[in-house]
């Protein structure tokens, strides 16, 4: 049965009053498609009849409103007179006097109801829940519901979440609540049956680039008269799209475009021919094809050798013209994105180019010198905001598509729409640290076996050189590019693809965010939670702080590293702390101590235990005899190893029997052997699973040293081994253990201290096994099971939605 279609909503150049400040700060229209351009796309695109709804002016419509099919309609800015609530309301098929009566009335959202009405004027309420001044509330969405008989369930602009939202919200509709709201608000309901409401669709359009993406169909509609009396007697229906982010971004983009083309008054940027060609492709429909000459100057630009370019040299525009050209030569790029809908081929493209115009400035920006004066890096900080600004149209699309949640939430209370069901939480936690052998990489490995077991919904999102893709509970983004600090080497940043992240974030339908680390990842974490209005915690697992310090000795970094800490963490809705020393530590630095939660501490008992004590476990490593001290983690400066390489040799070269075992690598471990060649000391490598765990038992005392770490889980490892341990006074550790029974705990840390904490053991072995005992029967009464050790970060916040 054929169908009739209409786009009932979508603009044309004449909606020349933007509504986003930037447009109107560069004194840009909201569109610059023209009413014959317009009107031709929507009948390519199979329209039966063809309208242009600008907003309070008819002027569009009446230049194609002699064409076939085509009729005036106009998009009215109405308002509620007690506070200023703004909404919009589609008048269909009028006259220029009935445009006029309009105009008069549209300051009174009632009044304008009333007439539309009483007139028999077609018209609906245009993206219902879309907030225009931020007023609009549920009490103003109960009104409309009964002003008006006809909404807008699928708008090509705004993500499927409001469309499906709104249609529920109108369906769940019965006599009886129509009959309450209308005693509720002392307003009569508009029309016979005020509980059936129709339903209509539009694209949104004000780029040219989704014309008729999203329409109205009706079962009958031979004349526009019949159409508009479907629609009217509310027998249409909404068919097509539903919009999204890049939807709403790629409009932008498309009206940006076409300013500039304006502005260059058909000329054309000669110093970005890259970058234009590239714009043309996906902008420029309907534009005049390139010249014999001009096709041969691009083809010969395109391909000749980068003889006398560099990455270093050139100004921002050569540098991204020539990023457009190395992505123009990459074949096997362009095949890949060949097959995606326009869409996604124009955000995969501006998520490259901008991912690499980053990377680069940034990695710039790591090799200056403060040396060299503040002009360069005043103008590496000032391009990478450049970048951001010209990619500023997805993050307002993004943040625009989440504008209206709490709203929702609240109608969703009032109407339970369709019974409440539970919904569990899909946490997205975010991490700069899991292919590293670290505390926190082993804390999110066991975070992730434990949601699996749980039934929890969580995904881990880092970015890494490897592959994108998903596998075992982890989404990894390959990094753009990967960076060191050239004066601290040991501090790798992988530079993650920001857009392809926020996407992947959105397409997921994530409901909270948990942060892991504060690098690169944590921060691009921080932004989609701004964006997308998301719940954000975080877990302090470092002390990066007193990590920096450990570094270089400087103050005035370490109070910059504080700085930043407190900043990023302050963002957090919850921060988990492993130390009770960690949290007033943090609460001294400024963290408000009402959102510091504590994160219980946790040991696998059964994995970790004296029962895989092995006597011969040394044998096939040549160590001998004697009490085996041994260390677990990161083989890296800031975890005190200097110091503990000093104080073991000064115990060997004062005639005891002792030997050190590290476990673990890292950027120290050549240099740590290197230091400890001739003495009895042995260096593993990586050690994992029952391996480890036999390594520990057979040892006999657990040393750790450092003074960074705000928790150790090798601490409680070792304990539950049967390991008495050796700690610093400082950090975390040291609330892990009881000082005297379960190990000791060295006060203000250094050479002499922890050589006496060794002497102690080797000249009282009895203490090494009592020790050892009260260490296992710590961690046996404080353990948790397996479910509950991560409930603070794991918690399923069931929570009532719409089914």
């Amino acid at each position: 049965m054929k169908t009739y279609k209409c786009d009932l909503h979508v603009h044309s150049s004449h909606s020349n009053k933007p509504t986003y400040w930037a447009l109107r700060k560069f004194n840009c229209p909201e569109s610059f498609t023209s009413p014959q351009h317009l009107y031709a796309t929507a009948r390519e695109m199979g329209m039966d009849f063809v309208t242009i709804t600008d907003h309070n002016t008819i002027s569009g419509a009446l230049e194609i409103a002699h064409l076939p099919g085509a009729f005036i309609s106009v998009e009215v800015t109405a308002y509620f007179p007690e506070d200023n609530c703004k909404v919009h309301v589609v008048v269909l098929d009028i006259t220029e006097a009935v445009y006029r009566d309009i105009m008069q009335l549209r300051k009174n959202i009632y009044e304008l109801a009333s007439y539309l009405h009483a007139s028999g004027i077609p018209h609906f309420l245009a993206h219902p829940l879309y907030a225009q001044n931020e007023k609009l509330s549920a009490d103003h969405i109960e009104k409309l519901l009964l002003l008006f008989t006809i909404f807008e369930v699928k708008n090509g602009a705004r993500a499927r979440r409001f469309n499906t939202f709104t249609e529920n919200v109108i369906s769940s509709l019965t006599p009886q609540r129509l009959a309450h709201l209308a005693e509720k608000h002392g307003l009569e309901p508009m029309g016979a049956e005020p509980w059936r409401k129709g339903m209509v669709g539009g694209s949104d359009d004000h780029g040219g680039l989704f014309i008729a993406r999203a329409h109205t169909a009706a079962s009958r509609g031979e004349t526009l008269t019949e159409f508009m009396t479907e629609v009217l007697d509310r027998r249409s229906w909404a068919e097509g799209e539903d919009g999204d982010a890049l939807t709403l971004a790629h409009s932008i983009y498309g009206i940006g475009y076409s300013f500039y083309r304006e502005r260059l008054k058909g000329g054309s940027n000669r110093a970005t021919p890259f970058v234009n060609a590239l714009l043309k492709k996906f902008f420029d429909s309907g534009a005049e094809p390139l010249s014999l000459m001009e096709k041969i100057r691009f083809f010969v630009r395109k391909n000749l050798p980068e003889v006398y370019e560099s990455r270093e040299g050139g100004s921002f525009e050569q540098l991204l013209d020539r990023e457009a050209r190395r992505l123009m030569n990459d074949t096997g790029f362009l095949q890949k994105i060949d097959s995606e809908t326009r869409n996604r081929k124009i955000f995969t493209i501006t998520s490259y180019l901008a991912n690499r115009m980053i990377y680069l400035y940034t990695e710039r920006l790591t090799r200056l010198s403060l040396k060299g004066g503040i002009f360069d890096l005043f103008q590496s900080c000032s391009t990478i905001g450049l970048v951001h600004l010209l990619i500023s149209p997805y993050y307002v699309s993004f943040h625009h598509q989440h504008r209206g949640k709490g709203l929702m939430k609240e109608l969703d209370d009032r109407f339970m729409l369709l019974g409440k069901v539970e919904r569990k939480e899909k946490i997205a936690l975010f991490t700069d640290t899991l292919h590293e052998i670290n505390g926190v990489a082993i804390t999110i490995r066991r975070l992730i076996e434990t949601a699996r077991s749980r039934g929890i919904e969580l995904t881990v999102i880092t970015s890494s050189p490897a592959e994108t893709g998903y596998a075992d509970g982890v989404m990894n983004f390959k990094s753009i590019g990967d960076f060191v600090l050239p004066e601290y080497p040991e501090i790798k940043l992988h530079f993650p693809p920001i857009l392809d992240v926020i996407d992947y974030f959105e397409r997921e339908g994530f409901t909270s965010i948990h942060v892991s680390t504060p690098g690169t990842v944590g921060l691009l974490a921080l932004l989609a939670a701004k964006l997308m209005d998301i719940p954000i915690a975080g877990t302090y697992h470092t002390d990066i702080p007193q990590y920096v310090k450990s570094l270089t000795n400087d103050e005035m970094l370490e109070k910059a590293a504080w700085s930043y800490m407190v900043w990023f963490y302050g963002q957090m809705g919850e921060i988990m702390v492993p130390s009770a020393s960690t949290r007033t530590q943090l609460i001294e630095q400024g963290i408000p101590a009402e959102k510091t939660r504590p994160l219980p501490r946790w040991v696998d008992t059964a994995a970790f235990s004296p029962s895989r004590r092995n006597p011969r476990y040394w044998d096939h490593y040549g160590l001998g005899d004697g009490v085996k001290f041994l260390y677990v983690g990161r083989v890296s400066r800031e975890k005190n190893l200097e110091l503990l390489a000093e104080a073991f040799i000064a115990v060997c070269e004062g005639g005891h029997d002792a030997r050190l075992v590290i476990v673990g690598d890292g950027p120290y471990k050549r240099e740590m052997e290197e230091r400890l060649a001739g003495y009895p000391a042995l260096f593993t490598g990586y050690l994992a699973g029952e391996e480890l765990q036999e390594c520990y038992a057979s040892a006999d005392v657990f040393v750790f040293p450092s003074t960074t770490d705000t928790f150790g889980n090798v601490v409680l490892e070792a304990q539950a081994s049967g390991l008495p341990v050796i700690v610093s006074d400082e950090g975390g550790p040291k609330e892990l253990m009881v000082d005297g029974e379960t190990g000791l705990v060295i006060e203000h840390i250094g050479r002499e201290g922890l050589v006496n904490a060794l002497l102690c053991f080797l000249r009282n072995p009895r203490s090494i096994g009592a020790m050892g005992e009260h260490a296992r029967a710590f961690t046996e009464a404080g353990a948790l099971a397996t479910g509950d050790a991560y409930s603070t970060i794991l918690r399923q916040h069931h929570r009532t939605v719409n089914g």
